[in-house]
């Protein structure tokens, strides 16, 4: 997904390279190179992946595969 598409406040399911499983989180900010999501849900193994005082990951834009809408994924 491109730095245009992605929409601040809105939560997207996002595949991290470096995670075992996809993420969800909701987009905090935009900055160059990605954005910081606030992680609401994500697989257990990747616990120590994860801001442990905020709560944040920064995303690549590439990794950015869907919104999130009503607890359903859309692509």
């Amino acid at each position: 997904m491109n730095k245009e598409a992605v929409i601040i406040g809105e939560s997207y399911e996002c595949r991290k390279t470096d995670f075992a499983r996809p993420i969800i989180g909701e987009v905090l900010r935009k900055e160059d190179d990605g954005c910081v999501v606030n992680v609401e849900r994500f697989y257990g193994l990747d616990v120590d992946k994860i801001d442990q005082v905020e709560g944040q990951v920064l995303i690549k834009y590439s990794e950015v595969t869907g919104i999130v809408t009503n607890n359903r994924f859309f692509s």
